[in-house]
């Protein structure tokens, strides 16, 4: 064998070796990465689409005002988050039986407090109650709807009208529950339902999208402060992550942009209530 053979063969086998090696690298770095992402905790996050707080965008994923608020606390608490739809009036026995970790879709703590063990309050906002525009009631103090005000099942709107309608005989057949918000909507544009009731920022969106067709009944049925509610127990093994994050997306303004980019703006004299585009 001459000696330029020779050389080709040891060239080919150190080219051999460094691809080898390479690729063994690259592997490793693949694996080690693969590693990494299987091993961030999930978080089970129990939802119901309410547009513009949550719902499912052209792409199939979850967006909105709180999905991306939820997205930005899990990574910095470092957890993954896993929506899963839920009955909302149901909820309870979710978290109960584990099948959720936490609620997480415009909830309300006023009233409820004491039933679940709840971060920060992150946004505020009114409930309040939309009718025909031809509807001749003008206030909350006045409506006489003959049709009743469609909620969501299991909704802070229809605690309120239930209780009042408790107080009230002529308003018996007052509320008209539906098990989603979809539905409620549905009832209400199908004229099932002369009022719709809900946070205002949603019910601002119906607006916006037919201005000639809606308005506002005068008043709210109650100013509500949203947060994550986890089961109320000792040493919750998320709770305390969850929590910190919020804080600090509060301070660093993190949770106005969310909100701002969804064509809400958090007003800062108000301990930070949205404000619709109106």
């Amino acid at each position: 064998m001459t000696v330029k053979r020779k050389m080709q063969g040891v060239f080919l086998t150190l080219l051999f070796i460094c691809v080898a090696g390479g690729l063994c690298a690259c592997q490793k770095a693949e694996k080690t990465d693969s590693k990494s992402e299987k091993e961030l905790p999930k978080i089970k996050i129990g939802v119901d689409i309410l547009k513009p707080f949550f719902y499912v965008d052209e792409n199939g994923e979850y967006a909105g005002i709180d999905a991306e608020i939820a997205k930005e606390a899990c990574k910095r608490a470092g957890y993954e988050p896993k929506f899963t739809d839920i009955e909302w009036g149901d909820r309870d026995e979710y978290l109960e039986k584990g099948d959720v970790d936490c609620l997480w879709s415009a909830f309300s703590e006023d009233r409820r407090e004491d039933k679940y063990l709840w971060t920060e309050s992150y946004l505020e906002d009114n409930l309040r109650v939309i009718v025909d525009s031809q509807c001749p009631s003008k206030s909350l103090e006045d409506y006489q709807g003959p049709g009743g005000i469609a909620v969501r099942s299991g909704s802070k709107a229809e605690e309120i009208l239930l209780e009042d309608s408790k107080s009230d005989d002529s308003k018996t057949d007052y509320i008209y529950s539906c098990s989603t918000f979809e539905m409620a909507q549905t009832a209400f544009i199908k004229g099932y339902a002369d009022a719709l009731a809900c946070n205002e920022i949603v019910l601002q969106k119906i607006l916006d999208d037919n201005p000639e067709m809606y308005r506002y009944l005068d008043g709210t049925l109650m100013t509500v402060h949203l947060g994550v509610a986890f089961k109320k127990e000792e040493n919750n093994a998320y709770w305390g992550k969850i929590n910190a994050a919020i804080e600090e997306m509060k301070q660093d303004g993190t949770i106005s942009k969310i909100a701002e980019k969804y064509g809400c703006s958090v007003s800062e004299s108000n301990g930070g209530g949205l404000d619709g585009d109106k």
